[in-house]
């Protein structure tokens, strides 16, 4: 434990990747067995961006504040992680929806538009994954500051009055 809250600024993007890529993965082998299902299309597309919205929050957030609490991670460890997590996703990143960044091939009104180059790709999703882990970690690190400064006072209160009775 000792190494990772080192290199926790390596372990975060590593960790958030790997989810990510796997439940991507995961995400298109499910979607091969709904594309013929019964709802309308727009019911079924609309549930699907916000199953895909909520669930990659939940990986962005609960891997940040875990990052947070148990690796002692700092918003400047998040910032140098960044670009870790841009090259990351420059290696591999399945065509897919990223948060709000549909990365693979669409059509509109019969016109048809390529998949997202994937460096462009990169960029889209390490910006929208950073803001997320940056807006985690300032919330986390607050909370952890406000719990911590509590059980001190607790403890100075403990202190003074075992003080005052000796």
């Amino acid at each position: 434990m000792k190494h990772l809250k080192k290199l926790n600024f390596v372990v975060l993007p590593l960790a958030i990747w790997a989810i990510t890529v796997i439940y991507v993965l995961l995400n298109k082998f499910i979607g091969t067995f709904t594309q013929n299902m019964e709802p309308s299309p727009v019911i079924l597309t609309i549930l699907v961006l916000i199953f895909n919205l909520g669930l990659q929050l939940l990986i962005i957030c609960a891997s940040t504040i875990y990052a947070v609490k148990k690796l002692d991670l700092t918003l400047k460890r998040v910032v140098i992680s960044l670009p870790i997590l841009y090259l990351l996703f420059g290696l591999f990143s399945q065509p897919s929806i990223y948060l709000f960044v549909f990365t693979d091939k669409w059509s509109f009104f019969s016109v048809q538009h390529p998949a997202m180059p994937s460096w462009k790709a990169s960029i889209f999703i390490t910006l929208q994954y950073g803001i997320v882990m940056l807006i985690t970690t300032l919330i986390a690190c607050r909370k952890k500051c406000a719990s911590d400064q509590k059980w001190r006072f607790i403890f100075n209160i403990r202190r003074y009055v075992m003080h005052e009775v000796n």
